[in-house]
């Protein structure tokens, strides 16, 4: 049999400090209901340490659920729009923290496709024999570059961070099939200018330059046509009809973009497995956050095949069939936690808000508590 890459360990981090539907209605006019309608978002988190913290947690449960020593690792790869900085990578910095020392690390940015290209990347190194174990993490601190009054992007995206270990295996199960695709030309409807969310960023750009473009309507089309293509196409590669996938996990963006693509698939949405009203959209985290969710709701079983899509800025799109392996259970679980903070959601984000606050004509220093 071929060499497959097989999960064998999964973990998630999620900041403690939320940032509720109520919230937003503090900063534009919106309301609790009008972000349910149009995202399926009740609330989000708000990281109140650096994206790489998250990165090193998320990586660390996923390494104990795989029972393994970071010592043996061969690669670790961190997918995130949002990196602490451009150099040192967040993966080389999380290869410090772990003294994983027999391993290579690089960064990948697809935006939110991010993990599916970085899935990818492992699974094809992993069946060329280049290397034997891979983590490979999610993360996102989101909430460095938002404009929380404009209610276009605020109501979508959290911070939040998720890591997948994957082992090479030689039997059946395991990646299976790889769609990846992108469109430079449609990328003007997604831009994020900001170079990194270590430090004071604000003081890097102008506030009109800075904030988040985001064309919803247009993003939604695109989102929905591309990734109801992208699992058509790979389900035709692995050999697989529709009704054949046991689970799908999509990149949680929006409720009405995954519903709509489930329906243009003739998909069973029950088979798709959702975690957006708790967290937003994390972007490249969002894929092996909801991987981890739905091992704990034991909606993944032995042997299942699963279909991962995802679409983001770039314009990009990627989706993976994988067949489960044999365990669902973690074989250790990490106990570490991030740091306490008293810090209140406003805190949090009273940065931003001053930041932006004269693109709206408001005083800096009129905020909300």
């Amino acid at each position: 049999m071929s060499t497959k890459a097989v999960i064998t360990g999964w973990g998630k981090c999620i900041p403690p400090v939320e940032l509720t539907n109520a919230d937003l209605e503090k900063l534009s006019d919106t309301n609790d209901q009008w972000i349910i309608d149009r995202t399926g978002i009740k609330s989000r988190r708000i990281s109140h340490v650096d994206g790489t913290d998250l990165a090193e947690l998320a990586g660390r449960r996923a390494l104990a659920a795989a029972g393994l020593d970071p010592k043996e690792l061969d690669l670790i790869l961190v997918a995130s729009t949002t990196p602490d900085l451009i150099c040192p990578s967040v993966a080389a910095m999380v290869q410090d923290r772990l003294g994983a020392v027999n391993s290579a690390a690089f960064d990948l940015n697809a935006a939110c496709s991010g993990f599916v290209y970085a899935t990818a990347n492992a699974a094809g190194m992993i069946e060329s024999g280049f290397v034997k174990k891979v983590l490979v993490i999610g993360a996102e601190k989101l909430s460095g570059v938002m404009d929380y009054r404009d209610r276009s992007t605020s109501v979508l995206f959290g911070d939040g961070a998720g890591a997948v270990v994957y082992e090479a295996s030689e039997g059946d199960a395991g990646v299976l099939a790889v769609d990846l695709g992108a469109d430079g030309g449609k990328g003007q409807t997604m831009v994020l200018k900001s170079m990194g969310t270590n430090g004071n960023v604000f003081e890097s750009l102008l506030a009109e330059e800075m904030a988040l473009h985001f064309e919803g309507q247009a993003v939604f089309k695109i989102a929905v046509q591309g990734i109801a293509a992208s699992v058509t196409r790979v389900l035709g590669t692995a050999g697989f009809e529709s009704e054949e996938v046991d689970v799908v996990i999509p990149h949680q963006a929006n409720a009405r973009i995954v519903d709509a693509a489930t329906r243009l698939l003739k998909l069973d949405e029950s088979k798709v497995f959702m975690n957006i009203d708790t967290l937003g959209n994390t972007g490249a985290a969002s894929i092996p956050m909801a991987i981890s969710d739905a091992l704990d709701a034991d909606q993944i079983s032995p042997g299942d095949i699963i279909v991962l899509s995802a679409f983001g800025g770039g314009v990009t799109w990627g989706s993976i069939v994988l067949k489960w392996g044999e365990r669902t259970e973690r074989l250790g679980h990490h106990e570490g936690e991030l740091p306490p903070t008293d810090a209140t959601v406003f805190d949090l984000i009273e940065p931003n808000l001053r930041f932006f606050a004269e693109l709206h004509g408001l005083d800096p220093e009129d905020l909300p508590s």
